[in-house]
């Protein structure tokens, strides 16, 4: 009989696709780090009915419930500071404290939100550390450390070195925490993304649909000047014969507009001259991972605001256009292109969401139309992640 271990992972919110990949990706790699334990994995959810439902094709995950009554809890602790000291979980305690290694992941936590120190998360690993359970780091990027103040830099720096592994998606996010002192802990890991889908065909052939996805995080840092450059974008495509569908990655339960890429689409459809509104499709159905992969399948070519509806177009075989609001994804375009995809490097393309023309999504869709390949184009992830180091650091930190 094999031993079990129980990994917990820190709080993902599923009506993000992107959460989702990072945890169905996540739970590829582990599954392939401890292949001689049976895993059970614990997320915690304010909607466990819900993601038990989105997770369900996956053996062995428990979904436990936020408890109402701890929000209030916690909210005194940090109206009175006691949340650094005293830091407890949202859902029952027993969950966390029965686990035999706690997972941190996530995409933006540990970009300094709002200016301040992600309190949640140094809670997470602060309370493992205190039960003796270990902990490792998954996929997350790291930016604006320079905004925090001397103690909370001292603070955020600790506790990053306190866990076993971390392991980062690329080359500068792994400099950039050198640069602050994090060495001994750290390795470049690819996304999520490529452990839950590590090769893709690009089959030849022409544009006639290109996906869109929009969030509102483009109004937030750019303002009402993005929408209206996409409109005009939109409405040159459309002016060549081009089909746009409009397609979410992201939705709020309560239809928060500031979260919820439905609002954000219906904004820049809103835009659209009537005719040009007439060639675009608003995808308004059921939003998570299996539902955005069907409708990315079903376009030529993407463009995309969020970091994880652009990698599941790459992986999907799609020429992928990056708008970016922020520098992760400039540096995975970059080592897209260096690396993985160097044979078909002109297949993916970024640009600031505040900048990109239409010559930029022109020159993607020459690129593709006028390639020479013939055939289908087969593109292995793998060998960026089976030599990985990450799998010593495993092994050699008392994690398996």
């Amino acid at each position: 009989m094999r031993p079990r271990k129980t990994v917990l992972f820190s709080y993902q919110l599923l009506t993000n696709v992107g959460c989702e990949i990072i945890i169905r990706g996540s739970i590829a790699f582990l599954t392939r780090a401890f292949p001689d334990h049976d895993l059970e994995f614990v997320i915690s959810s304010y909607d466990a009915v819900r993601d038990r439902e989105i997770l369900a094709d996956i053996p062995n995950v428990r979904v436990v419930p936020m408890i109402e009554w701890k929000r209030y809890i916690r909210g005194l602790f940090v109206k009175t500071g006691l949340d650094r000291r005293f830091w407890t979980p949202r859902f029952a305690a027993r969950h966390f404290r029965d686990a035999d290694l706690f997972v941190s992941v996530g995409g933006d936590i540990y970009t300094m939100s709002g200016n301040a120190l992600p309190r949640d998360w140094l809670g997470y690993e602060q309370f493992a550390t205190r039960h003796g359970i270990p902990s490792i780091m998954f996929g997350a990027n790291m930016e604006k450390f320079d905004v925090l103040g001397p103690d909370d830099l001292k603070v955020l720096i600790a506790h990053l070195r306190r866990f076993r592994v971390i392991a980062v998606r690329d080359k500068m996010t792994e400099t950039y925490l050198a640069d602050h002192g994090v060495t001994e802990n750290t390795v470049v890991f690819p996304d999520p993304m490529f452990s839950l889908r590590p090769r893709c065909t690009y089959a030849p052939g022409r544009v006639e649909t290109i996906g869109l996805n929009v969030s509102p995080i483009l109004l937030r840092d750019f303002g009402e000047a993005a929408f209206t450059r996409l409109a005009a974008i939109v409405s040159d495509l459309v002016g060549r014969g081009y089909r746009i569908a409009l397609l979410p990655h992201v939705y709020a339960s309560d239809g928060n507009p500031g979260l919820d890429d439905r609002v954000a689409l219906r904004k820049l459809h809103d835009r659209l001259p009537v005719e040009v509104a007439s060639g675009t499709t608003l995808y308004e159905g059921p939003v998570s991972f299996s539902d955005m992969a069907r409708e990315i399948s079903a376009v030529d070519l993407f463009v995309g605001a969020r970091m994880h509806s652009c990698l599941n177009s790459v992986t999907l075989g799609k020429p992928t256009f990056f708008l970016s609001y922020s520098s992760k994804a400039r540096t995975m375009v970059d080592w897209l292109q260096s690396e993985p995809m160097a044979r078909l490097r002109d297949r993916v393309a970024c640009a600031a969401a505040d900048a990109v023309t239409i010559d930029d999504i022109l020159a993607l869709i020459a690129a593709h139309d006028n390639s020479d390949h013939e055939q289908a184009v087969e593109i292995d992830f793998t060998p960026a992640m089976d030599p990985s180091p990450v799998w010593d650091m495993m092994s050699e930190r008392n994690l398996k």
